[in-house]
């Protein structure tokens, strides 16, 4: 049997061989067109090829985009997409979302032609359902505009046979449908009536009370409150527990910060929000790398490209330009999230360790979460906490206290206030594991204590729980006095770092017992012991949020990286005070002086 080959040519009968030379009133006429329905919602097989969706056929058939002109690049026209395997990738999952009850959340390159097939999607559900309702949804204004541009151009390019006439055309809304008057004189409205809605979800709400069988969130890295507006939106597309609608979450990444965190989350737990995940990398349909004529993309070629494109700014010594090319650009998911500038820190270095952990499941899985609970003796006394393992507990564990004098320091960022409401702060502590021998190799934070309660005497309480659990003291910033306040009255002084000498000026008049000032001397000395830290040990740092702050110190509420570097100030307290036990007891120790006198050795005296 012979082998039929692959042609797209194929999937694009309307565009290779044009529009019939019939009679507009004949039956022939009628019946083409009523195939070429069928085939926009049905789907599309020709011979020997796989089947495309009714989408896919819609959008090479009789939608317009604007592309370069040409194989080689060139100006942007408003021409018929091309046959690319990407899109029919895309448009299946659009599908299997349909069918499965889904979304979808695309991470993606940019320049992957993402917004022009949402923008298919979109007139396809308007042009061929009546009353049927989709939306737009996007974090900046400018962004909204654009992309509701591509649906307009789209729209009106279509075959007269199947363009709707508009009842409403604004900035933010689009309905089919046209008034008439009836034979009592009255008006009357007739068409699909379909709409496309387009807002800017400043107001994580603005979509409330819609009914949307599709509803794209456009560059969702550019959203200030994603996982809230998409939350918020739910109910546009849901009947009960059915979903009914398909929600498009989608973009390029962007700093992990406000604006693309939730993004991130929401794809790396993507059943969570009963969401199918697609990362469409860099190399995937890369002008240049990719033949207009068959689909065919040479993916190795382009990845070599990019690779080369990175080394030569590499070469640069342009760490902002490196990272924003890699970020733009990115071969992994985890490259289309990276910190590209602002930090007092190495960013390269805590972006590849970022890397890392959200590359490896199983590094992913070494945290563990849950609670801390105080066991308590038949008088109520205690000096004992046991670990309830739990998904949603505040505490982050890697390794559980091993029985071993003096492993572990401990540093709290602390605050005296209960809960605020404006405010963006939170309590932070975390314990530091110190190296003990080969057997037992250490230097790494190994548990995190990060929250804020309603009360600040719950955060503290929590703090306490997690010193009694490692069997260690903590180290606060003396300024912050609350904590030292709830310790003393829970008599557990014992758990508190005295001041650390090694941290002040040998001049300080300071007279606190506990804890440390945050003077700029110290700040400094604390950024620099973190600095070097993360120069040689960076790839202990395996929780992700520590390591996201670290990306974004000096630029918003740092509370972990405050909690970690107090361990390091309390690590390196106490190997000086080591060092100087060790020094005098060689002092002590001494040793006689023997000279050579009469042939025999005596003691030497002046």
């Amino acid at each position: 049997m012979t082998k039929i080959r692959f042609n797209p040519e194929k999937y694009c009968p309307v565009i290779t061989k044009g529009f019939p030379d019939f009679n507009v009133e004949s039956i022939e006429y009628a019946e083409w067109w009523d195939e070429q329905i069928d085939r926009c919602k049905n789907g599309y097989k020709p011979a020997g090829m796989p089947k495309i969706t009714g989408k896919h056929y819609f959008y090479l058939n009789f939608y317009k985009i604007l592309r370069s002109s040409g194989d080689t690049g060139g100006r942007k026209i408003l021409a018929d997409p091309w046959y690319r395997h990407l899109d029919k990738e895309y448009f299946d999952l659009f599908d299997t979302c349909k069918e499965e009850q889904k979304g979808m959340i695309i991470i993606k390159a940019r320049d992957k032609g993402f917004s022009y097939m949402n923008s298919g999607i979109l007139a396809h559900e308007y042009t061929f359902y009546p009353y049927n309702e989709v939306g737009i949804g996007a974090g900046l204004e400018k962004t909204a505009t654009a992309f509701f541009d591509k649906v307009k151009k789209g729209l009106n390019a279509l075959h007269a046979n199947i363009r709707h006439s508009s009842l409403k055309d604004t900035n933010e809304l689009i309905r089919s449908g046209f008034r008439r008057k009836r034979e009592d004189g009255k008006w009357e409205v007739g068409g699909y009536q379909s709409a496309i809605y387009c807002r800017t979800m400043d107001n994580p709400e603005v979509f409330k009370g819609e009914r949307l069988g599709v509803m794209v969130f456009e560059e969702a890295g550019e959203f200030k409150h994603l996982l809230n507006a998409y939350m918020s939106s739910k109910a546009c597309f849901m009947d009960g527990d059915i979903q009914f609608g398909v929600p498009i979450i989608g973009g390029t990444g962007g700093d992990i910060g406000k604006a693309s965190k939730d993004f991130m989350d929401m794809y790396y737990n993507a059943d969570s929000f009963n969401l199918i995940p697609m990362f469409i990398p860099a190399s995937r349909a890369y002008y240049g790398f990719f033949d207009v004529k068959t689909g065919e993309e040479d993916e190795s070629g382009a990845k070599d490209k990019l690779l080369l494109d990175r080394e030569k700014l590499q070469d640069k010594e342009d760490r902002t330009a490196y990272n924003l090319h890699i970020q733009n650009y990115p071969l992994t998911v985890e490259e289309a999230f990276l910190k590209t500038k602002g930090s007092r820190f190495n960013i390269a270095l805590i972006n590849a360790q970022r890397s890392r952990i959200l590359s490896s499941k199983s590094l992913e899985k070494q945290i563990s979460r849950g609670y801390l609970e105080w066991k308590f003796d038949d008088s109520g006394k205690t000096n004992q906490v046991e670990w309830i393992a739990d998904k949603n507990g505040p505490y982050k564990i890697l390794n559980h206290p091993k029985d071993f004098k003096n492993l572990y320091v401990g540093g709290i960022d602390s605050y005296d206030q209960d809960k605020a409401g404006k405010s963006t702060s939170l309590g932070s502590a975390m314990v530091y594991q110190r190296f003990l021998n080969l057997n037992e190799p250490g230097d790494y934070p190994v548990a995190e204590y990060t929250e804020r309660p309603p009360t600040a005497d719950e955060f503290y309480d929590g703090c306490l729980k997690l010193a009694v659990y490692y069997n260690t003291k903590m180290l606060v910033e003396y300024t912050r006095i609350g904590i030292l306040d709830y310790f003393k009255r829970q008599g557990a002084l014992k758990y508190l770092k005295e001041k650390p000498a090694s941290a002040h000026s040998p001049h300080s008049v300071a007279r606190n017992r506990y804890g440390l000032h945050m003077t700029k001397q110290v700040k400094d000395l604390m950024e620099q012991v973190i600095d070097d830290y993360l120069k040689t040990n960076v790839e202990d740092v395996w929780f992700i949020d520590l390591l996201d702050e670290l990306a974004d110190y000096g630029l918003r509420n740092t509370d972990r990286v405050f909690a970690f570097g107090l361990c390091l100030l309390h690590k390196l307290d106490e190997y000086k005070k080591k060092v100087i036990l060790e020094e005098q007891k060689e002092k002590k120790l001494g040793f006689i002086y023997y000279k050579k006198q009469g042939g025999r050795l005596v003691p030497y005296k002046k």
